[in-house]
Formats: C-alpha cells, sequence, structure tokens
C-alpha cells in the first residue's frame, strides 16, 4: 500500500492503492422503503437497513454489459456485490476523485474477463496500473 505522499509521478498497481472487495449481495426482497441508500452494478437499487461504507467509496461495476463503469458512493452507503467497492483508500496520500478520473481515463477493458457474461474480479484488478500525481496536483486535476 502506499503509505507516504508521492513526491513525484510514480506507478502502482491498483492493489498497492486500496484493497477491491465485493461485499454481500442484498436481493430485491431485502430493499426497503428506506434506510441506507443501496448501490447495484450501476446505481442506486434501493435502500436497507444496514450500510458497508460510510464515506463515499469508488465502485467498479463487475458484471455484464456495463462492466468497468465507475460511480461514487454516497456517504453511509451499502455497495452490493454486483460492484466491487475500491475500500481503504489510504486518503492522506490518494483523493478518491482523482483515482476516479485516473480509472476512468485508463479504463479497464483489459481487467474484463469472460465472454458471455463480461466480468470483473479482484484477481484482474490486480493487474490494473495506474499513474498516480503528486497530492496537490491529484487535487488540481480532480478539481478539473
Amino acid at each position: 500500500m502506499i503509505d507516504s505522499y508521492p513526491g513525484e509521478w510514480v506507478e502502482a498497481l491498483l492493489p498497492n492503492i486500496c484493497t477491491p472487495k465485493q461485499w454481500r449481495t442484498i436481493s430485491t426482497k431485502e430493499l426497503t422503503k428506506d434506510g441506507y441508500v443501496v448501490y447495484g452494478a450501476n446505481g442506486t437499487i434501493g435502500f436497507y437497513s444496514a450500510y458497508t461504507h460510510e464515506k463515499p467509496t469508488l465502485m467498479v461495476t463487475c458484471r455484464g454489459a456495463s462492466c468497468g463503469n465507475l460511480h461514487i458512493s454516497v456517504p453511509y452507503a451499502y455497495i452490493n456485490g454486483n460492484a466491487m467497492a475500491l475500500d481503504n483508500l489510504p486518503e492522506r496520500f490518494i483523493q478518491l476523485k482523482y483515482l476516479f478520473y485516473a480509472l476512468k481515463a485508463r479504463g479497464l477493458d483489459d481487467a474484463i474477463s469472460g465472454s458471455a457474461q463480461p466480468q470483473i474480479t479482484q484477481q484482474g484488478l490486480a493487474e490494473v496500473n495506474l499513474p498516480i500525481a503528486p497530492f496537490a496536483e491529484q487535487r488540481q486535476i480532480a478539481a478539473k
């Protein structure tokens, strides 16, 4: 894991920046009329009585035609198993919005496997290499 401010641009594999994780999938029968927002593969799908993430979290759609799409959750949200949550981001060194834009610019086509049903796995994300800017530049890039 990155554990210091990058003083210059560096390359890092995604698992050295965060921990990709799929959480338990909530069935549609378990969704409620109110509570914490639940994110599926492509955004919000309902509400639930518990949350998995207290802070906004970057997630990657990991199944189906929209595989590789990126979303940022609201605080206190449940991220369903159809999206890969990029947990444990060291926000002292890597800005969430910077990571969002860096992954969006890079694309994740090379992390997608499967032919009939495209999917992204932890193994596929383990090979994703990203440029990491110095922290001050990350802020400027994310702001644009």
